[in-house]
């Protein structure tokens, strides 16, 4: 009997889907005989019976279609469901709009995100109320969070997903989302930002958007990013992962590769009035902070048959998922470029230094010695007091190569700092042959 009564709804729900598309005088007929009422009822009814009755999933879907229909260049029903359904909704949870996006069929999803692209689009006073109220930053939030557990980027899905957070982008609406007190599972947000700058490249651009509060929200995810992984690596050697579970690690792997995608494009040519801001937020403190976590925790690699052939441990590939260090050089070169202010600064947080311990080969980070070589080009550059920093520094010892040892052959500095290598008495030529290996 369900079956029937449920079928028999869907038939009507699909003649409203079909008369709201077909003119603006049906809409307004069906509002005003509280035909909008009534599809919002069903459309909650049916959703929550969902995984129970397939035909209940049918039916939803289509009501969330007829609901969409209806609202499309309806400027008085827009108003009317974001203030019932957003603003004045007692309960987040029960607003009709995330009931469309927690649906598990795809075409409610995708009525529902129809609905709020149709409501916000060319209107500010509409998309700021959705990123500003309770309710609104809710549904934002799942929004920017379908959009980053999205794979795939050619889905329909994801597209509408990201033409709803481009426009709340393109508004300056996405501080809102992220200034009170952004967490790490943000990062869907995060990935539509940093797809944002990569696609429409521009120093004004980004001046517009990057003011200082969404800077500072950055630098608080870059924060907690840095506490994390500093918690996870609380022991000495790092085989001590402390008390963080693997789904705030991936959060925190997710939010740090697009806050890197987003620093690497917008310091990129930067322009000075934003460097000024990026500066001034706190963002190169962090950046500096986290290379010099991952500095300390994941260990260089100069050949790569010294590479372990063990099966990886859970410690290893959390260290695999962070391998970030040459995308925060090549941003500390970025921001430094022709900038005395930021080379100072750099320095002052031994940014130099870490970019100078980074000139080295490391198989776990290709091209690292390069992206070192580049920034340490423009930390230096006209600035005479980094100069001296670098050419003041001394070899301060050596560090000894097992297979040299085992061959007898030692190096050290001399009290000038000049490099020695001498062969230890009694170790023959034939030795070091085979000892080496060559």
């Amino acid at each position: 009997m369900a079956a029937v009564w449920s079928d028999a709804l869907t038939d009507l729900c699909m003649f409203v889907r079909n008369a709201a598309a077909m003119g603006q005088s049906n809409q307004v007929a069906a509002n005003s005989t509280g035909v909008v009422s009534d599809i919002i009822g069903t459309i909650r009814v049916m959703l929550r019976c969902e995984m129970t009755y397939p035909e209940a999933k049918t039916c939803g879907a289509v009501a969330g279609q007829a609901l969409s229909n209806m609202a499309t260049n309806n400027k008085p029903l827009q108003q009317q469901l974001m203030e019932s359904e957003i603003c004045d909704c007692k309960s987040p949870i029960e607003s009709i709009y995330l009931y469309l996006l927690a649906s598990t069929n795809s075409k409610t999803n995708m009525a529902g995100l129809m609905l709020i692209l149709n409501t916000i689009k060319d209107d500010d006073s509409l998309a700021k109320l959705l990123c500003t109220t309770e309710t609104g930053q809710m549904l934002a939030g799942r929004i920017g969070e379908m959009f980053g557990e999205s794979n795939d980027d050619e889905a329909d899905e994801k597209a509408m997903l990201y033409v709803i957070l481009e426009e709340i982008i393109q508004r300056g609406h996405l501080t809102q989302l992220l200034t009170t007190d952004p967490e790490l599972e943000a990062y869907g947000l995060l990935n539509a930002l940093a797809v944002y700058c990569n696609e429409n490249p521009g120093s004004l651009v980004y001046s517009q958007i990057f003011d200082m509060s969404l800077l500072t929200a950055i630098t608080r995810i870059l924060t907690k990013c840095h506490d994390l992984l500093q918690n996870v690596w609380k022991s000495a050697d790092g085989s001590e992962l402390g008390d963080v579970g693997m789904d705030d690690i991936m959060a925190a792997h997710r939010s740090l590769a697009s806050t890197v995608s987003i620093l690497g494009t917008i310091t990129t040519d930067i322009e000075q009035q934003l460097a000024v801001r990026v500066l001034d937020s706190g963002v190169i403190h962090q950046v500096i902070a986290i290379l010099g976590l991952l500095s300390q925790n994941l260990p260089r690699i100069e050949k790569a048959s010294t590479a372990s052939t063990q099966p990886e441990t859970e410690s290893g590939l959390i260290k695999r998922l962070f391998m970030f260090k040459c995308s925060l050089i090549q941003i500390i070169g970025n921001i430094s470029h022709n900038n005395t202010s930021a080379q100072d600064l750099i320095r002052e947080l031994h940014g130099l230094a870490l970019v100078l311990d980074h000139m080295r080969i490391d198989d776990n980070h290709p091209f690292i010695k390069e992206y070192a070589v580049v920034a340490l080009r423009s930390l230096l550059e006209n600035n005479p007091t980094s100069q001296a920093y670098v050419s003041d520094m001394e070899a301060k010892g050596v560090v000894q190569d097992p297979k040299l040892t085992s061959a007898g052959i030692q190096a050290s500095l001399d009290s000038s700092g000049h490099l020695s290598v001498k062969r230890e008495v009694g170790t023959t030529k034939s030795n070091v042959k085979d000892n080496s290996g060559t």
